[in-house]
């Protein structure tokens, strides 16, 4: 078992920071979670909900995009408007999409006007790691964290004795190909990755009517350099472009002539970090700044977004008295703009936030964090979180959190869209108050893992619009809900993971909460054959019966989306060191269904493929 002292808490703080004479050493840390809190804690430490999914064991199960990789995770649901690049929100915990803050490489990305993020066009090739944190984490993250955070790490150089290339190729129904590439390696104090992926398709029809078929182009491109001064100073900076063209269908209450519904979205992400650690590591400093620009052109009109902000946060960590105390405050600040015709509406804040965590020799994490906003268009705000982790010697861990968040309104439903739907000055952000208490028990020396969760959330001031504008509901939207997870490995060659939600989301009104199913749940098997090369994963997601709103009208009518289950596989094989081939296939047992209502999501697929990685090599490739 890890036994925790503060001569490895500060090792543990340290390590995003552990610069170029670091990287000599090897030093044996536990499962860490970056995200949870304002500094990385070990994962057996963290109070609040969290679960990290490593892109390497992604990518082995054939997993192609983050949204199918959280479908397989507690409390979150994704909904996708029909194929392959459509737009695909996630909710958490009953969550509007919009509640949930998604950063990727420490960048915010959530939509500037309509404050989700889009998940469409997030592909696995150039992922690290994914880590999903539930419940109101506003304490740390201030505004659209009202629901949870998922925060997306892509590939690194940093480490890399040799330059290291991997390349995949992809191709299969409905003419789709698919073309990826990473290079990344270090020499010296510069390290640096670069990454290009490109996924075309024919697609198929998604509407329920008419026969054209509904495309999809996507191009991202991602650069991540970093270069260590020296040993206490290193410099950061990260770019990614997305570009997408999709062709899709309106509802079936609104036909549209063929091939005329198509967007055209255009991403960029930017960040700069200046990193500082001295006094071995126990002081530690971020100064950053990051900007962003969203295009989209659209057949009912175009629209530009932008915002820029920063960011300046010091740690510091020591350990008295048995206790590894981590302590840090955070000053940042973000501007945005949303150009939509003749209309250019902006609003800034800025923030301070605190967090205090001790770690005891006992087993007990304790961690709090503060946070106050600043708004030029709002009222301030101050928002917390409490969380708690306790570690016994029965090989079971109780862990909890309670916290406060809030979604600010959106840029449509604060200034309006076009000339039809008008925004509305006075609405006030949606408040959630949330708690969560669970226990994990590991059995058998850890070849089984299982965990239970209960989760509430009470939403206030929640934001829902009539067609024309956007109101602020009377009441509390009452969210309760349950997650199991379980993990075992009964022999080195087979691997179990599975995954349950019950989610009761209901209105103040006593309606279901759209789009949140009351049960979902998820399986995964993966096999190693005796040969060390051959590997295969299956996986079940299921989805249960879920309200949604069919706009035949204004107010829009309630329908009743039925359950699903969908079964994904992947067999792989080894050929070379340098060379795997492998044959997937996604929804093999053909189920019909939609996610939102009138947009039917694709059939049974297939697809062929091969990658390559060339540097440096063993037996199992992980890609």
């Amino acid at each position: 078992m890890f036994r925790f002292s503060g001569a490895s808490a500060l090792a543990l703080i340290a390590l995003p920071f552990s610069f170029a004479t670091a990287q000599a050493q090897t030093t044996v840390l536990p499962d860490v979670v970056i995200s949870a809190s304002q500094t990385p804690q070990p994962a057996d430490r963290v109070g609040a909900s969290a679960t990290v999914l490593q892109g390497d064991e992604l990518r082995r199960r054939g997993v192609e995009t983050v949204a199918d990789a959280l479908r397989t995770v507690p409390g979150v649901h994704v909904s996708a408007a029909g194929n392959k690049g459509t737009l695909t929100q996630v909710r958490v915990r009953g969550g509007e999409a919009n509640h949930l803050q998604v950063i990727i490489d420490d960048v915010p990305v959530g939509r500037l006007d309509g404050g989700d993020f889009d998940f469409a066009d997030m592909m696995i090739d150039d992922v690290e790691r994914i880590e999903v944190v539930r419940g109101p984490q506003s304490g740390i993250y201030g505004g659209n964290a009202a629901s949870g955070v998922i925060a997306i790490y892509t590939k690194s150089g940093r480490g890399l004795n040799k330059p290291e290339l991997t390349l995949r190729a992809e191709t299969g129904t409905q003419k789709s190909s698919l073309l990826s590439t990473t290079l990344r390696g270090s020499n010296g104090p510069l390290y640096g990755s670069f990454s290009i992926q490109h996924r075309d398709t024919d697609g198929y029809n998604i509407s329920r009517t008419g026969g054209e078929k509904d495309g999809h182009r996507h191009l991202s491109l991602n650069a991540k350099v970093g270069f260590d001064v020296n040993e206490h100073i290193n410099v950061e900076g990260v770019v990614r472009h997305t570009d997408r063209k999709v062709q899709y269908d309106s509802e079936a209450s609104i036909p549209l002539p063929d091939n005329y519904a198509q967007d055209v979205n255009q991403h960029t992400n930017a960040r700069i970090n200046l990193n500082t650690r001295s006094f071995d590591g126990a002081l530690t400093t971020r100064l950053g700044v990051f900007l962003r620009d969203e295009n989209y052109l659209l057949n009912f009109g175009n629209s530009y977004a932008k915002a820029n902000g920063g960011d300046y946060k010091v740690s510091y960590n020591f350990s008295a008295a048995n206790v590894a105390h981590s302590m840090t405050a955070l000053f940042d600040w973000k501007k945005e703009t949303y150009i939509n015709g003749a209309n250019t509406p902006e609003r800034q804040r800025t923030g301070l936030a605190y967090e205090h965590i001790l770690n005891f020799v006992t087993g007990l994490t304790l961690s709090g964090a503060v946070r106050h906003d600043f708004h030029d268009v709002f009222q301030d705000f101050t928002t917390y979180r409490v969380a708690a982790s306790q570690k016994l010697h029965t090989g079971t861990r109780l862990h909890g959190s309670y916290g406060t968040g809030i979604s600010l309104p959106t840029f449509y439903e604060q200034f309006g869209f076009g000339l039809n739907f008008t925004g509305n000055p006075n609405l006030k952000p949606e408040t959630t108050t949330g708690w969560d208490f669970g226990i994990e028990q590991t059995f058998f020396g850890g070849l089984f893992v299982f965990d239970a969760t209960y989760f509430s959330v009470d939403l206030e001031n929640r934001i829902s619009g009539n067609g024309t504008t956007a109101i602020n509901n009377a009441g509390i939207s009452e969210i309760r809900g349950v997650e199991l997870t379980g993990k075992l490995n009964p022999v080195a060659w087979l691997t179990l993971e599975a995954s349950y939600t019950f989610t009761d989301a209901e209105a103040a009104d006593g309606t279901q909460l759209i789009r949140r199913p009351k049960n979902a749940g998820s399986f995964t098997a993966t096999y190693l054959a005796p040969d060390n090369k051959t590997r295969a994963s299956v996986n079940v997601v299921h989805n249960g019966k879920m309200a949604d709103d069919a706009f035949f009208g204004f107010p829009a009518t309630r329908v009743s989306l039925d359950s699903y289950t969908v079964v994904n596989a992947i067999l792989s094989y080894q050929y070379t060191p340098m060379t795997q081939f492998y044959i997937r296939g996604e929804n093999l047992l053909n189920e019909r269904y939609e996610e939102l209502f009138s947009y039917r999501a694709n059939g049974a697929t297939g697809y062929i493929g091969m990658r390559m990685k060339f540097g440096e090599l063993s037996p199992q490739i992980n890609y």
